[in-house]
């Protein structure tokens, strides 16, 4: 038997002339029956349904927060009313306006260590706009990281602001807020990220602020 395939041409198939025709029954409204056509162009309308989308709604998570500690950024020219991320050079990073002790309990940045961080409360602030003082307008921003992203010369904070605050109503409270510094120069006046012992919300509360 031979493998070779062998063309089949319409000489080949004999058709009978008693071959039965088919009947077509249709329904519904507006059909169109064509007993022989060489060619026909047909436009079909089809409704644009958008795709389901497979991403899950995010979730509330709950939050513990420790009051022990809180947070103090101080950056330049960052847009916290939109919580804009902002990076911390690695030597201004935990390394400045702290006992040593307490250096020594938030060092190195392991994974836990970054985790009790991010439920201490935080001051996000931009530095005074004037030597120990800042203007009426300067706002600062409470609230939570979200995020820390840690490279090799510093790292990514990821903010989550929830209220803004006057910036020079905290330059007034250094003491309680245990924020170094003077009149004429403190700790808002030097880009850095230091963590106080300090319950924030308590003394926010003393100082006014409906946090």
């Amino acid at each position: 038997m031979s493998n070779e395939l062998k063309p089949t041409t319409p000489s080949a198939i004999n058709i009978a002339s008693d071959t039965p025709v088919s009947s077509v029954q249709q329904t519904g409204e507006k059909n169109v029956y064509a007993n022989r056509v060489d060619n026909m162009n047909i436009t079909i309308q089809t409704a644009s349904i958008a795709p389901q989308l497979l991403t899950q709604t995010p979730q509330p998570t709950a939050m513990t927060v420790d009051r022990t500690h809180y947070n103090l950024f101080v950056t330049y020219g960052v847009d916290f009313s939109q919580n804009t991320p902002f990076t911390v050079d690695a030597e201004r990073a935990l390394t400045e306006y702290m006992d040593d002790d307490l250096k020594a309990e938030f060092s190195p940045l392991s994974s836990d260590i970054i985790e009790k961080i991010k439920s201490f409360p935080c001051i996000f602030a931009n530095e005074n706009t004037n030597y120990g003082h800042t203007n009426e307008e300067q706002t600062l921003g409470y609230g939570y990281i979200r995020h820390i992203k840690i490279r090799r010369d510093g790292m990514k904070i990821y903010p989550q602001i929830l209220y803004l605050l006057p910036q020079q109503r905290l330059n007034e409270a250094l003491f309680e807020l245990d924020i170094l510094g003077s009149s004429s120069f403190n700790e808002f006046n030097r880009v850095h990220w230091s963590i106080k012992k300090i319950d924030l919300i308590e003394e926010l509360h003393e100082l006014g602020f409906q946090i």
